[in-house]
């Protein structure tokens, strides 16, 4: 018969085992001074944006279309650091690559927002359930606002845009309907 401590520690060994079944690629890790050119050429798709050391890309989640300092689309990162230390990371290391901070919201879900000349850059940092962080960076082009400034799709950023009038038909309120019972 298997004792408690033993079967304790199979599960934990299944759990781990489970874990590590994940489908993913390995990043090598980048700072301000590897995006000079000394990061190593196994895996050079994003160059513009910090790797933590240790980051594993969730090859389902991410999106990466072009390459180097001109990609769009979405890289998802697993990590085994805390997502403070990753927040502080992206905070620190962002810049370093001509990020220029915009906006920052840290919580459970830290979101930490950037823009690098016609481009903006989200981060997003989430505590792992059992331990670790997941990071989703996502990177696209700056969207214009659209208030006739003659600036094109993905045109430059306007740190003060002119202030728009309050609707003409007032604000109303509507109760909501109850939720439908019917599942």
């Amino acid at each position: 018969m298997i004792g408690p401590s033993l079967r304790i520690a199979l599960c934990l060994a299944a759990a781990l085992g489970v874990a590590a079944c994940s489908r993913g690629t390995q990043l090598p890790p980048s700072s301000a001074a590897s995006a000079s050119g000394d990061q190593p050429s196994n895996f050079q798709l994003v160059t513009d944006i910090p790797i933590p050391s240790g980051a594993t890309m969730d090859n389902d989640r991410s999106l990466i279309l072009s390459d180097r300092d001109r990609w769009t689309g979405r890289v998802v990162m697993t990590l085994f650091n805390s997502a403070n230390e990753v927040t502080a990371f992206y905070q620190q290391q962002m810049p370093n690559f001509g990020w220029q901070p915009m906006m920052s919201v840290t919580a459970e879900t830290s979101v930490l927002t950037y823009v690098r000349g016609d481009r903006a850059a989200t981060v997003q940092i989430e505590r792992r359930t059992v331990y670790g962080s997941v990071v989703s960076v996502t990177v696209a082009p700056k969207q214009s606002d659209g208030g006739g400034s003659g600036s094109s799709y993905g045109g430059g950023y306007d740190p003060s845009p002119a202030p728009r009038p309050a609707p003409s038909g007032g604000v109303r309120a509507e109760p909501l309907a109850p939720p439908s019972s019917k599942r």
